[in-house]
């Protein structure tokens, strides 16, 4: 059984929430799955890596080895 929703009204994440309850426990699962999958996006660095990062830039820079980069790349990391 395919279940087909179609609307294009705004949602707050508790009514979805709430809609996914509705559904049979094979289908949350799936979808679980789905989103588990799309969610490994490996280009975005995780907030470990940002910091772990940040902490190598500082001690460079405090032993004078450090290599510049761009500000833009860093904000946009964080």
């Amino acid at each position: 059984m395919e279940n087909t929703i179609n609307f294009n009204i705004p949602l707050s994440f508790q009514q979805l929430v709430d809609l996914v309850r509705q559904l049979p426990r094979p289908e949350r699962e799936k979808l679980v799955t789905v989103i588990r999958e799309e969610d490994l996006d490996e280009d975005e660095p995780t907030k470990a890596e940002i910091l772990e990062n940040l902490k190598r830039d500082y001690i460079a820079l405090k032993e004078g080895r450090l290599q510049t980069r761009p500000i833009e790349d860093i904000l946009n990391e964080l």
